[in-house]
């Protein structure tokens, strides 16, 4: 893999990831037709050029960016490209090791010219743009490319995050909008890089001001007027001696109406009680405070901080109003990026992906595994619409899944008009046989709550087992958590042979249940791969009394 980049570095002026890297001038070769250049594009370098970003190291915040979009989209390249004048620069690659590539054949240059939409080539061959680009001809031979612009909040198109495969394909619905909702978390972690950066050289400069404030009266008062935060001094009594023009403005008074009077009721007004106790603590003590704090009279974020200083205290006050909206909009994105992939994966099993790399599987020595079915539905589905089929296995699936959250149960899939649940799986826990018993009498009796359209009742077979079962990740692009093993097919087999309205367990479950829930003997039944097997009906869960007197029905 490794000649294979140093051969495409070459070959394409692509510039690989080393610790000296270089550009070589590009062997002249036919190119598809080269992007146009956006109407806006010397504001958009302008703008480029203000996130300070081109060049620098790899970050993990943008590594796991380009991790979750190749994930997701089941993608062996994943790239997060910053278009610059006359090349692409890649801030985080997936699958690629290379560091920038040229300008003119560049998939992600096309992209940026349509910045509100998705741009998606399922094969690159078909497409005049890309069919003789030396990407798409030879090595790495790329065929599929979907790309989402990073687009600022002035309308900016910067870059794109990308996924890249080498055989024509697709993107899903689902795989699409998550791939646009990572591109827009990109953009706004790249905002708040730059307030994070911003924040960090204001740092330095407080840090000067320090400094100063003992050298030079006027260097301080001409320093303190200049710095885009408030500032006031303040004398042992808490007097104000000096209060710079921002301050006045942050907190919408005049500076000289505040000159030579206690601050503490000002900003108390407009900080809060608590701001008011710490103040007058600090002063007293001479000690340092820092917090942040939404004002409502003044309807903007604020940080204050405060240091001691000979003979009083010095007040910086800094408006972070953006600075909290970006990281509301990153937090936000993060979440819909979470609910999204807890639509695929258990919660556990995605906390696991995002520390571990490899293949998750994990073996469980006692699960509870129920199958369930709709009785003769493969009929109806014949004689009803498609809309009229979905809608109602939609209904009940959707009762079915509340009833698996409120017993803390895993739903592991549906097949067609059949529903698979486990009970101990992911997280392993005593009462699984009893929680899916329970979720089982519940289920018989919420099917009765349905009909057909021509006013039928819809009735269910359940079929029910218990032990070991290997449960897992698989799929690279519409991956799903399941569930494998001797115990599965057993409940599967037990549904399959259940007579309708009832519930069908094995010997293992009558023995773990019997005291708690009321059986009837079914008697011996064939079971595919098995031989004979005795199997009992769930009937019921037994009362406080009949189980004092340890009763059961038989």
């Amino acid at each position: 893999m490794v000649e294979r980049v140093k051969l495409l570095a070459s070959r394409f002026s692509l510039r690989p990831q080393t610790a000296n890297p270089s550009l070589e001038t590009p062997s002249a070769q036919p190119v598809s037709t080269a992007p146009a250049m956006p109407a806006n594009e010397a504001a958009r370098l302008n703008a480029l050029q203000q996130y300070d970003i081109l060049d620098t190291l790899p970050e993990k915040a943008f590594d796991d960016l380009t991790a979750l979009a190749a994930y997701i989209c089941g993608s062996p390249i994943s790239l997060l490209s910053l278009t610059d004048a006359h090349r692409q620069w890649f801030k985080s690659t997936v699958g690629l090791p290379v560091t920038e590539a040229p300008r003119e054949i560049a998939f992600c240059a096309h992209a940026i010219l349509q910045p509100e939409k998705l741009m998606i080539v399922p094969d690159m061959l078909e497409d005049t743009r890309f069919a003789t680009n030396p990407l798409v001809k030879s090595d790495p031979n790329i065929r599929f490319y979907a790309g989402t612009p990073l687009v600022t909040p002035d309308g900016y198109p910067l870059g794109t995050l990308c996924v890249l495969d080498r055989t024509p394909r697709e993107l899903t619905p689902e795989q699409q909008q998550a791939l646009q909702a990572l591109g827009r978390q990109a953009i706004a972690q790249m905002e708040l890089r730059l307030t994070i950066t911003k924040l960090e050289r204001q740092q330095q400069r407080y840090q000067q001001a320090e400094a100063k404030l003992r050298a030079s009266d006027q260097q301080v008062v001409d320093l303190l007027e200049g710095i885009t935060d408030g500032f006031l001094a303040l004398d042992q009594q808490g007097r104000c001696t000096f209060v710079n023009r921002r301050a006045g403005e942050i907190l919408q008074q005049q500076p000289e109406a505040l000159l030579g009077n206690p601050i503490g009721e000002t900003l108390t007004t407009v900080l809060g009680p608590a701001f008011g106790e710490e103040y007058h603590q600090a002063l007293k003590q001479q000690s340092s405070i820092s917090f942040e704090k939404f004002s409502e009279p003044l309807a903007v974020w604020l940080e204050v901080r405060t240091f001691p200083v000979y003979g009083g205290l010095s007040v910086f006050i800094h408006d972070i109003t953006q600075r909290k909206t970006i990281e509301d909009a990153l937090h936000y994105q993060q979440e819909q990026t979470q609910r999204l992939l807890l639509n695929v994966l258990p919660q556990p099993i995605l906390a696991r992906l995002k520390l571990e790399n490899g293949i998750i599987a994990d073996s469980f020595a006692a699960a509870t595994v129920l199958f369930a079915d709709l009785v003769g539905f493969t009929a109806l589905a014949s004689q009803i619409s498609a809309p009229e089929l979905v809608s109602l296995l939609n209904r009940i699936f959707s009762t079915f899944d509340q009833l698996t959250e409120k017993y803390g149960l895993e739903k592991i899939k549906t097949i067609g008009d059949a529903y698979l649940i486990v009970g101990g799986v992911p997280s392993p826990r005593l009462d699984h046989a009893e929680a899916i018993a329970n979720i089982a009498l519940e289920m018989q009796q919420a099917i009765k709550e349905f009909r057909t359209p021509q006013g039928e009742p819809l009735r269910l077979c359940i079929g029910i087992n218990m032990g070991p079962v290997v449960a897992g990740v698989i799929g690279t692009k519409k991956f799903s958590y399941d569930l494998w093993g001797d115990t599965v097919n057993v409940a599967s087999r037990m549904q399959s042979h259940t007579p309708a309205d009832s519930i069908q367990v094995t010997e293992a479950i009558y023995q773990q249940l019997q005291g708690q829930y009321r059986f009837e003997e079914r008697g011996l039944i064939a079971v595919k791969g098995k031989g004979t097997m005795k199997t009992y009906l769930l009937l019921g869960k037994k009362s406080e009394a009949e189980q004092g007197n340890g009763s059961e029905a038989q």
